[in-house]
């Protein structure tokens, strides 16, 4: 695997609107050298980490705040993520805990995809996948084929 231990997500400071496709360019700087191009969302802020594949079929809100990503970039293998956007962050179950996530918070540090959906669609949802990576300091990276 290409993917180093340490890698730099460096982005611009662009800061976009979620009604629009993202322009702002990011770059992936990998720890054998290799940098590739995609565009930013979320949080435009640059950030290091391990970057790390998420396989499993559970969606982006579920990885995305689960503890065991902690510090870590994950890159998500689906190819295309954002569409469904994010359920309310506020919603608990009967037992007090989140109705919708693993956590209370985002525990991965950047998100990588192959394809970001700025426009989305479902019942549950309550904003964007970008609006919500900005309100937690979350950077993302699309158009990298992962």
């Amino acid at each position: 695997s290409r993917l180093g231990k340490q890698t730099t997500f460096a982005f611009g400071t662009q800061s976009g609107d979620d009604a629009k496709k993202p322009t702002a360019l990011a770059r992936l700087h990998l720890e054998d050298g290799t940098t590739m191009t995609g565009r930013s969302f979320g949080c435009h802020e640059s950030v290091e980490g391990e970057v790390v594949f998420a396989t499993g079929m559970v969606g982006y809100p579920e990885s995305l705040t689960d503890p065991s990503y902690q510090g870590q970039i994950l890159t998500v293998t689906t190819p295309m993520v954002g569409n469904y956007g994010v359920p309310d962050r506020k919603a608990v179950d009967e037992l007090g805990l989140p109705a919708y996530f693993e956590s209370s918070r985002i525990h991965a540090t950047g998100l990588i995809v192959q394809d970001y959906s700025h426009h989305y669609s479902h019942w549950k949802a309550a904003s964007s996948l970008g609006d919500w990576l900005k309100e937690e300091g979350i950077p993302g990276l699309s158009d990298i084929d992962t």
